[in-house]
């Protein structure tokens, strides 16, 4: 890449790493002040965890239309001071409405798909792959940190402290806007097509499977993050500000078991065989976490083997897409992916809230045995989508 180009990919990176760290440290203890919230139910909570993803899968396209007609930067900041707001607003109500209400707006700053569509005006064409990789690369390190982070500052002061840390990080995203991301050039940005372009692109059979996928693998986490940190805290017998002791563990040990099954799948040309495995393992860490509820280390190994799981999937899901697809259809293709992704984390927090009203907590870990078996077939499918596909385009 040029250095222009570098510091367009970092930039961006950074934009889309601090807006996910802001919404994966609020996803490990949402549910940890349910009972101090006025006028918190179960389904309400779980409205909270995941309407966040409603708002984003519903403007992630009216976002990159704006972007065509008034440029990408202006969108931008708008997106971001939604974002701000919705963080503050988070952070100063007492309410379990407010905090819907918070997340409508984080929500709301829907620029995903404007990020993607200048990280395109940017790059030129051999280089948009890596592009691509290295801001996919920014979530997974934004997930991970948030994992542990969100805890940790919770320990500290609480759920507002979470909101506040998440606004803080919004603040921060304006620097490389202006500081670091370079100007487009005249006549450089590009359109990413309109809705129904879209809706073209999920005719695309590697697209379409991948879009799926992704939205199944998200309603399985934003479901699991209704019940799992009030578990984690009842079997380790922990007060809520050490949850992070918890939390670091778990997600540093399902990184490292995930490492050789996605370099096994890329390297020999296995996705079918390591997505379908991932589901069965994202069914199996759900199912021993509803056995053996209660017990300290039978959750934790079980919290460990689950998050193995779904980081797996969650490595191969866009890069098969980006692979099976060519740069003209990439930015529809990510808007489609996009909005599948965070209307699965909208679903799995309803869910997950209508479960443990409904059947408890060890009834919602078997509803995500059922999902990750649910995975694990379409996975297949996925994957074999993908295969099918390249085959036919090496044919001469």
């Amino acid at each position: 890449m040029t250095g222009q180009e570098k510091k367009a990919v970092f930039g961006l990176s950074f934009i889309y790493m601090t807006r996910m760290l802001g919404l994966f440290m609020l996803m490990p203890v949402l549910a940890l002040d349910s009972h101090s919230m006025r006028d918190s139910t179960p389904f309400l909570l779980g409205l909270a965890v995941g309407v966040y993803g409603l708002a984003q899968a519903l403007l992630q396209f009216p976002f990159g239309s704006a972007s065509d007609r008034l440029g990408r930067k202006p969108v931008l900041v708008f997106g971001l001071l939604l974002f701000i707001a919705g963080s503050v607003l988070g952070a100063v109500t007492d309410s379990i409405w407010g905090v819907i209400l918070a997340r409508v707006l984080q929500g709301a700053g829907a620029v995903s798909s404007v990020l993607l569509a200048t990280a395109g005006d940017l790059t030129d064409d051999a280089h948009r792959t890596k592009a691509m990789a290295a801001i996919g690369g920014s979530i997974s390190i934004a997930y991970v940190l948030g994992m542990a982070l969100g805890p940790l500052i919770y320990g500290f002061s609480g759920l507002s402290g979470v909101f506040w840390g998440a606004a803080v990080l919004g603040v921060l995203a304006f620097i490389p806007l202006y500081g670091v991301i370079p100007t487009i050039p005249e006549g450089r940005q590009r359109r990413m097509g309109s809705f129904r372009d879209a809706l073209r692109i999920f005719s695309h059979p590697a697209v379409q499977a991948a879009s799926v996928g992704i939205f199944i693998l998200q309603m399985v986490l934003g479901a699991s993050f209704v019940v799992l940190s009030p578990e984690l805290l009842r079997a380790t017998q922990l007060t809520q500000g050490a949850i992070w002791e918890v939390y670091l563990p778990v997600m540093f040990g399902g990184i490292v078991f995930m490492l050789y099954p996605v370099i096994y799948a890329e390297k020999n040309k296995e996705h079918r065989r390591v997505l379908t495995v991932s589901g069965i393992v994202i069914a199996i860490g759900a199912l021993l976490m509803g056995i053996f509820a209660g017990n300290f280390w039978a959750v934790g190994i079980a919290a460990i083997i689950f998050f193995a799981g779904y980081n797996i999937a969650s490595a191969i899901l866009p890069s098969m897409m980006s692979r099976s697809t060519t740069p003209e259809q990439r930015g529809a293709a990510s808007g489609v992916y996009s909005l599948m992704q965070f209307l699965g984390i909208f679903t799995g927090g309803v869910v997950g809230g209508w479960g443990l009203g409904w059947i408890g907590v060890q009834g919602v870990f078997y509803i995500l045995t059922a999902v990750g078996l649910a995975l694990a077939l379409q996975s297949a499918y996925a994957a074999g989508a993908m295969n099918k596909l390249m085959a036919a385009e090496e044919r001469p």
